[in-house]
C-alpha cells in the first residue's frame, strides 16, 4: 500500500497525463464519427461495441505504452533499483505497484468507454442491455491490465523508454494493416489487437453490409484470455527477478 501511494505522489510531479488524455479523446472522436456513420445503417448495438474494440487495437497499445515506460523512467534515470536492494525492497514489488496504478488507468478508461458507447448507442435510439455494456467493459479492462502487464515488463528490463513505446507503435500498427484478417491461431501471437479478437461481437458479411452480433465463442475467449493474462504475470516474475537492473 505504501508503494501503490508513492507511485501516486510521483503521479503528481510528471507532466505526461495530458498526452495520454489527448490519445483517448482523440478516439473518442474518431468513434463517434464512424458510429454515428455505421448506426443509421445497421440499428444494431453490437456495430458500435465491434467499432470501439477495432478502434482500441490502434489506440490503446499506444496509451499503454507511453504510460509504462513514463511510469519506469525516473526509476531508471535516479537508479531505484540499487535503493532498493539497500532497502531490501525488491524490484517484483515495484512491479505490483506500478501494474495497479496501471490497472486503475486501465478500469477508468475501460468505464469511460462504456459510458461513452451508452449514450451513443441511445442517442441513435438504438437499445442496448447492461449485459452487453459489462461484457464490454469486462473484456476492454482485462486486456488492458494483460498489454500493461506486457509493456510494464519491457519497461523494467529495458532501461531505453523508446523500446516500449516502439513496441506499442508496432502493434498499432498491425492491428492498421489488417491483421485481423488471420487465423485465430495466428493472431493469438499478436496480443495488441485481443480487443477486437476477445471481444463479444463477430463481423459477418451481408448482402449489402456488414452484420454484427453476439459471438457464442465468447466464454471460451474469456478463460483463454484469463489464462494468457495470468501465465503473463508469472512469466514477468520470473523475468524480472533474474534481469540485471542495476
Amino acid at each position: 500500500m505504501l508503494n501503490l501511494r508513492l507511485e501516486f505522489t510521483k503521479l503528481k510531479r510528471r507532466s505526461f497525463l495530458l498526452s495520454l488524455i489527448a490519445i483517448i479523446a482523440v478516439e473518442l472522436i474518431w468513434a463517434n464519427v464512424v458510429m454515428n456513420s455505421e448506426l443509421t445503417k445497421t440499428h444494431e448495438a453490437y456495430n458500435a461495441i465491434y467499432d470501439m474494440a477495432f478502434m482500441n487495437d490502434f489506440i490503446l497499445p499506444l496509451f499503454i505504452a507511453i504510460l509504462a515506460s513514463r511510469l519506469l523512467e525516473m526509476e531508471h534515470l535516479g537508479k531505484t533499483f540499487k535503493l532498493l536492494q539497500t532497502s531490501n525492497e525488491s524490484p517484483w514489488q515495484l512491479f505490483k505497484a506500478k501494474l495497479t496504478v496501471m490497472a486503475i488507468f486501465s478500469l477508468f478508461v475501460s468505464l469511460l468507454q462504456t459510458i461513452f458507447l451508452k449514450f451513443t448507442i441511445q442517442a441513435a435510439q438504438i437499445s442496448v442491455t447492461s449485459v452487453q455494456l459489462t461484457f464490454s467493459l469486462l473484456t476492454t479492462f482485462l486486456i488492458c491490465l494483460f498489454l500493461s502487464c506486457l509493456h510494464l515488463c519491457l519497461a523494467f528490463i529495458y532501461q531505453k523508454p523508446s523500446v516500449t513505446v516502439v513496441t506499442g507503435l508496432i502493434g498499432s500498427f498491425l492491428s492498421f494493416v489488417g491483421i485481423s484478417a488471420l487465423p485465430f491461431a495466428i493472431r493469438l501471437f499478436v496480443p495488441w489487437q485481443y480487443f477486437s479478437m476477445m471481444g463479444t461481437t463477430k463481423r459477418l458479411t451481408g448482402t449489402h453490409t456488414y452484420l454484427f452480433q453476439y459471438d457464442s465463442t465468447y466464454p471460451f475467449k474469456l478463460a483463454v484470455l484469463l489464462f494468457i493474462i495470468l501465465l503473463t504475470i508469472f512469466v514477468s516474475k520470473k523475468l524480472i527477478r533474474k534481469a540485471d537492473l542495476l
